[in-house]
């Protein structure tokens, strides 16, 4: 029923399933989107997700007819949200390709990769990737 966009900082979405197992689907940033679901379609969605913030987060929020009435009153605000949600979709397939065909060594390094590219600080001494993860 809300629109989350976070303008700071880092969050990850889970979904917690029938059998208790959490499974992560999305690792967001900055200028990313989440809750847009229910906005597209025009109906309730049935998949509810967990967010937890990894850093210090700042987001802002809407309701869902909200941003559909701005959508249709201005077409940027459409674009702004493709620009979005084609990025989601772009993480969602690089995942699968870096979770799919390979022994764990390769899934681990290209994982890692992908964490370096959208959550990586230059330093000195190399890249950090400044989240909590298990």
């Amino acid at each position: 029923e809300r629109v989350y966009l976070i303008r700071r900082g880092a969050v990850r979405l889970s979904r917690v399933y029938e059998s208790g197992e959490e499974i992560t689907v999305a690792l967001l940033r900055e200028n990313s989107l989440f809750g847009v679901l229910s906005l597209l379609t025009g109906h309730r969605s049935d998949r509810f997700y967990h967010s937890v913030a990894f850093t210090r987060v700042e987001m802002v929020t809407a309701p869902a007819t909200s941003v559909r009435k701005a959508i249709e009153a201005d077409t940027s605000v459409g674009l702004l949200l493709l620009q979005g949600l084609s990025s989601r979709i772009l993480q969602t397939e690089t995942m699968i390709e870096t979770l799919t065909h390979r022994d764990m060594s390769s899934r681990l390094v290209s994982f890692l990769l992908v964490l370096c590219r959208d959550f990586g600080i230059p330093g000195n001494q190399g890249i950090t990737i400044d989240l909590r993860l298990s």
